[in-house]
């Protein structure tokens, strides 16, 4: 279920396509929408010459310039009553905070009294960085006890979504979260197993299809060999999906990460919507 929606919000392309995106899904669970803006604390170890006012998040009032915070104060305050109005125009619940410290800690925290957190994969600094996934969208993914879905920056419908499914704890934690949201939205699932062993690999799917089969959704199921990460990737070039949902680890010998090598490196690579269910 997703009754509850987590939105830390900015002023980046990425940040509002994550909006887009929980409006779509609150209107289909008639969800609780919570937006989070979170000052970073680690702001104050910045030059003092520099102009902060396009910062994502801030420093300590403590410490920080009377009009550097003001400045703070003003931009969290008008992000959070646009979020306020959208929502409301949506006709869903609606509440909005705004916190201090270390973003991704923040986020993850406050997302451990929610179903699932909505966020874009990179903040409002995007332009200045490399890499398809920011640190803190991967911070969160990392740490996050609760579900993310790790959005592009632009907006996409969701109708066909890729279910990673190696039969793992986590991965079936995401097959039920992916039928809950077919069952809510209506969206195809493709379920794909990848294992070089034909026959466990089929096995493993006839997992899939006992749970997915008595519900009423629409569901195909693939097999494939080669190594997860690329599998994926490639299967969803093939034949093109809105979203890819994975638990945040699969079977491995290092049962303590929390974040799998196979979803790290979707995140990275992927130019999708990805949700990630640990």
């Amino acid at each position: 279920m997703a009754n509850s929606l987590l939105v830390p919000v900015d002023s980046s392309p990425h940040s509002q396509a994550a909006l887009e995106h929980a409006l779509e899904l609150g209107r289909a669970y008639r969800a609780r929408m919570t937006g989070l803006y979170v000052l970073d604390v680690r702001y104050l170890e910045m030059p003092p010459y520099l102009d902060y006012s396009f910062a994502f998040e801030a420093v300590p009032p403590t410490l920080a310039p009377l009009d550097v915070m003001e400045k703070f104060r003003v931009k969290s305050e008008r992000l959070l009553n646009d979020f306020r109005e959208v929502v409301e125009r949506a006709g869903l619940s609606v509440e909005t905070r705004a916190e201090e410290g270390v973003p991704s800690q923040v986020i993850a925290d406050i997302g451990d009294a929610h179903d699932l957190i909505v966020m874009g994969k990179r903040g409002e600094h995007a332009k200045w960085g490399r890499d398809l996934l920011g640190s803190t969208a991967e911070s969160v993914a990392r740490h996050s006890a609760t579900p993310v879905l790790l959005v592009e920056s632009k907006p996409r419908p969701v109708r066909k979504a890729l279910v990673l499914f190696d039969g793992s704890h986590p991965a079936n934690r995401a097959l039920k979260l992916a039928a809950d949201l077919a069952v809510h939205t209506a969206v195809e699932l493709r379920v794909l197993t990848v294992d070089d062993d034909a026959a466990r690999g089929k096995a493993t799917q006839e997992e899939a299809r006992s749970y997915l089969g008595p519900l009423s959704l629409q569901a195909t199921y693939h097999l494939l060999p080669g190594r997860a990460a690329k599998a994926t990737a490639g299967a969803v070039v093939d034949d093109p999906v809105d979203a890819v949902i994975l638990g945040m680890r699969g079977h491995s010998a290092l049962h303590h990460l929390i974040l799998g090598s196979t979803a790290e490196q979707l995140m990275r690579v992927l130019e999708l919507p990805i949700l990630l269910v640990p």
